[in-house]
């Protein structure tokens, strides 16, 4: 999908999302998801374009990685290519260039200095770390040329050293067959090889007649904090990850073990121990200790940001923070609840009627303050919720008609789906009839079954018949009273009927 195209199913999301506000929960709750979904995408296509690469026709999974690697591998050109370095100058041995060194898989590289041998050189040359005090050439190993002679130690040099032979401190061109005493009797450096290691390891130099000599050749211990190609390669991958993760404060930890060996994989999984990490995931622990999974870095990190754009999008920001955060993941709060349980917490309770809230408290002592935080709180089951807020307002459709609906009654016509305008429909119903039956009730409750409110909500709420019947006979009755023709009236008993014998 191209930015245009993203940006185009945005604005359809947006607009599908606004239709559906006030249609009802499921309807806002699978609008909401939709928006999100094309928000993602629309990152996800400009991350795409600037990184250069196309990810049509893929998993997200897989066009995020894709982005990734790409972002990854042009800062690392930017950050550790850049301009090629500035040449030395070549010296009588040695010309210089800087080349270009590719990291593994890769990501990045470094620049290196090379040099070239020049044509052979009758002139004694160091390794320079530095000078005596007099201005002469020496290294650290004990090498010193004065005035055209190699000292080692003090003494004229005689052996091997730093490609080059030398003969009581002079060059001996290797064609000039010296036999080492410097008279040219023939005798040339057949070979030459390394013996021993670390500090005591020694350049031997063997020669045509059988002899050889040995030249200090210690091997030069680097930093303790230089990593390999493959070492940085890992922790580079790591420190990514975990800069994502908001976790860069492990950079030390994860470099020393990367300088140790450690691959990513191990450098992951030794991490999970660390305090700050199990810290900042730490809703997985409370999921083990329910018997949930727990969440991969990736799930863990992309329900967080679903949660809280919910959130937002609702203005609820007070309760976009890590505690409430951690809570619906330690709880396996989906993103679809957390949306109903929002659409609930404003549309229900914070924008709704203030005889709704006062009725909440009525029934369940829960106090204005604590209303949209008690709806939010992923201890508390959200079909609980609903039913006491339905509840609610039904006993305010009640009220309203001067009846005092119990909180039994309400909940159990709640549980049933009456909705509150059906509630305000019915009791509007049971405020008419109701007086004139309870008076009947009064009158003829000795010899009929009486009829009260319970009655009259089974009538209109559950169309019981037998209540029906019941308010029937008392009504009967009471024409029956005043127009002389009750079952057992003044009339039968005291004349014949047309008939009788």
């Amino acid at each position: 999908m191209t930015v245009e195209e993203a940006r185009a199913a945005l604005a359809e999301a947006e607009i599908a999302y606004e239709k559906a506000k006030g249609t009802g929960v499921r309807n806002v709750a699978n609008a909401s998801k939709a928006l999100s979904a094309a928000k993602r995408a629309l990152a996800t296509a400009e991350k795409a374009e600037a990184a250069g690469v196309n990810v049509a026709g893929v998993s997200r999974a897989e066009q995020l990685s894709t982005i990734r690697q790409a972002e990854y591998t042009a800062a690392q050109e930017e950050a550790g290519r850049g301009e090629k370095p500035t040449v030395p100058p070549e010296d009588e041995e040695y010309k210089y260039d800087y080349v270009w060194r590719s990291e593994a898989g890769g990501r990045g590289g470094y620049w290196s200095l090379v040099r070239y041998p020049k044509a052979p050189s009758a002139k004694p040359v160091v390794v320079t770390d530095g000078t005596d005090g007099n201005g002469n050439k020496q290294d650290t190993s004990g090498y010193k040329v004065v005035d055209g002679i190699l000292y080692f130690n003090g003494q004229p040099f005689t052996g091997s050293y730093n490609g080059q032979n030398y003969q009581a401190g002079k060059v001996v061109p290797a064609s000039s067959g010296n036999d080492g005493n410097g008279d040219g009797g023939g005798k040339t450096v057949t070979r030459t090889e390394y013996i021993g290691s670390g500090a005591n390891r020694v350049l031997r130099t063997y020669y045509s007649d059988g002899s050889y000599t040995d030249s200090p050749a210690p091997v030069t211990v680097s930093s303790p904090d230089t990593m390999t190609a493959t070492q940085q390669d890992a922790y580079s991958i790591v420190v990514d990850r975990l800069n994502r993760y908001n976790l860069g404060a492990l950079a030390p930890l994860i470099k020393k073990l990367a300088i140790q060996g450690a691959t990513e994989a191990t450098i992951m999984l030794a991490l999970q121990e660390e305090p700050l990490y199990k810290e900042r995931f730490k809703a997985n622990d409370a999921r083990r200790a329910k018997g949930l999974t727990a969440l991969t870095p990736s799930e863990y990190l992309n329900l967080e940001d679903n949660y809280r754009q919910v959130l937002r999008s609702y203005g609820l920001t007070q309760f976009d923070n890590d505690a409430y955060v951690s809570q619906f993941l330690a709880n396996d709060v989906s993103v679809a609840e957390l949306s109903n349980r929002v659409v609930t917490a404003v549309q229900r309770v914070r924008n709704a009627d203030p005889a709704v809230s006062n009725m909440l408290r009525n029934y369940y002592g829960i106090g204005q303050n604590d209303l949209v935080a008690y709806v939010l709180d992923p201890n508390q089951q959200f079909q609980k919720i609903e039913r006491q807020v339905a509840a609610s307002e039904i006993g305010v459709a009640a009220a309203r008609q001067g009846i005092n609906a119990g909180v039994s009654v309400a909940e159990q016509l709640a549980a049933q789906g009456i909705t509150q305008a059906e509630a305000q429909r019915g009791y509007a119903t049971i405020a008419d009839i109701l007086p004139t039956a309870e008076k009947l009730s009064d009158i003829y409750g000795t010899t009929l079954e009486g009829y009260g409110l319970g009655e009259a909500e089974q009538e209109v709420f559950n169309q019981l018949a037998s209540a029906q019947r019941k308010r029937q006979r008392l009504t009967q009755r009471e024409i029956a009273e005043f127009s002389g023709q009750s079952g057992v009236s003044r009339v039968s008993l005291g004349q014949p009927q047309r008939g009788q014998f």
